[in-house]
């Protein structure tokens, strides 16, 4: 998706709540958040959507999809959306270079994506002189396919090319069309790939911590609308309790959202990203921002602390208040 019809977009969603809202509207806080893939990753924040999680937390919520954290982080950075659910790395990145964002809970602490190639790669090494596909350059896919490369002991770029796609499943059909071999997968379209034929390297999540999706705004956001960061953190809480226990209604929502009708195909997604998705309190392990800056070349990630890109105090607070058990 380009920057402009990016932006589009974002308007099209404002104006649409606008045009929406009535009375009780009026009284809440608008909020457009972002999330960044087609993928069961982001289920419970559909679900907190869907289930009017966020209008209960006084939020008169609106979900867009944006096909990358890197492209987030351009839209957040130019104000147009505050808060998102988004990859590590590309929040790594950015702050790296001077912008203003920062974690404020986790959602996923391991990459949840499949390393799947078609089926003449019978093995990694087979991938050498070959390409794969990736969303974005900087985006969770991009490292999730980076980590495996290593993994493997091929240099990325080096020993496999690496092209952008726009978004996963762009990423199986150029698989499909032949311009790639392989590339990083999540649900339902490392389900689907399977399904098809497509061989599993790896499940990246095997290979160690990363922030595969966040809640992230900007110090800014945060320090003049605690509140409003407050209401979107408890809404999505217990948008993720609902999507882990409530199971014929997340496949529902996961039909709406990810356009897939495969009772199989629902279910696989369901029970693969309910398993890794944080239960409440939403943790956040440092030890998968420590894997970021670990990965990166640039000298100023070895000078840095994990801590210097959270503030958990919003989420500390609601802990100790006892809310997050008032929704078990």
């Amino acid at each position: 998706m380009g920057r402009e019809r990016t932006r589009a977009l974002i308007l099209m969603v404002a104006l649409a709540v606008v045009a929406a809202a009535g009375p009780r509207a009026d009284a809440a806080t608008k909020l457009v958040s972002a999330y960044a893939a087609i993928s069961g990753v982001f289920g419970g924040l559909w679900m907190a959507q869907e289930v009017g999680a966020f209008a209960r937390q006084g939020l008169d919520s609106s979900l867009v999809y944006i096909s990358s954290s890197t492209q987030i982080a351009q839209a957040m950075l130019s104000g147009e959306v505050p808060i998102a659910l988004m990859g590590g790395e590309a929040v790594v990145n950015a702050v790296l270079g001077g912008a203003d964002m920062v974690f404020v809970a986790g959602a996923i602490n391991r990459p949840l994506f499949f390393m799947v190639v078609t089926p003449d790669i019978q093995r990694p090494s087979d991938l050498k002189g070959k390409a794969l596909g990736v969303s974005r350059y900087g985006a969770s896919s991009d490292f999730a396919t980076r980590l495996a490369l290593r993994h493997w002991g091929l240099e990325p770029v080096k020993d496999v090319a690496i092209l952008q796609l726009g978004g996963i499943p762009e990423i199986l059909a150029a698989m499909k069309a032949g311009g790639v071999k392989g590339g990083a997968l999540s649900p339902p379209t490392s389900v689907r790939a399977r399904r098809e034929g497509y061989r599993e390297l790896v499940n990246t999540a095997d290979l160690g911590f990363f922030p595969h999706d966040a809640i992230v705004t900007t110090r800014a956001f945060l320090r003049d609308n605690e509140e409003t960061v407050r209401a979107f953190i408890k809404g999505y809480a217990e948008g993720v309790h609902r999507y882990k226990t409530d199971k014929a209604l997340a496949i529902d929502v996961l039909k709406k959202y990810t356009k897939v009708t495969d009772p199989e195909l629902l279910e696989q997604t369901h029970a693969l990203t309910a398993a890794v998705l944080e239960d409440p309190p939403l943790h956040l392990d440092v030890r998968g921002i420590q894997a970021v800056l670990d990965f990166l070349t640039v000298p100023k990630a070895k000078t840095v602390k994990p801590e210097d890109f959270m503030d958990l105090r919003v989420l500390r607070e609601l802990e100790q208040s006892g809310f997050f058990k008032t929704i078990r």
